[in-house]
């Protein structure tokens, strides 16, 4: 997303929400990527998509999750970490409210 706009939130804190509600699907080393952080805003609620880069073992991972709410009363409908590959496809279909874990 262009800018920081971010509703109530900040990058970090739409970032660390995720971090915080992801970090335990990983191993206990991992290193997230918080700089790199991607948010997307979301034409459904909850209104932010956000994907925060992840490193555990010799494996790129990511941490994904949909936030709305407000900073002191986050709402996350999905919080998940993974090593697979999110095709840019499947992210454009999260944006847009499609398809959320229907096909795990």
């Amino acid at each position: 997303m262009s800018g920081d706009d971010f509703g109530a939130f900040t990058r970090d804190e739409l970032s660390q929400i995720c971090i915080d509600a992801t970090v335990s699907t990983f191993d206990a080393g991992v290193r997230f990527d918080a700089a790199n952080t991607r948010i997307e805003h979301r034409s459904v609620t909850p209104e932010w998509l956000v994907i925060v880069p992840a490193r555990t073992g010799d494996f790129d991972g990511r941490s994904l999750c949909t936030i709305g709410g407000t900073p002191s009363a986050p709402v996350l409908e999905m919080a998940s970490g993974s090593i697979s590959d999110l095709p840019e496809e499947q992210i454009q279909r999260l944006i847009r409210g499609e398809n959320e874990g229907g096909d795990r």
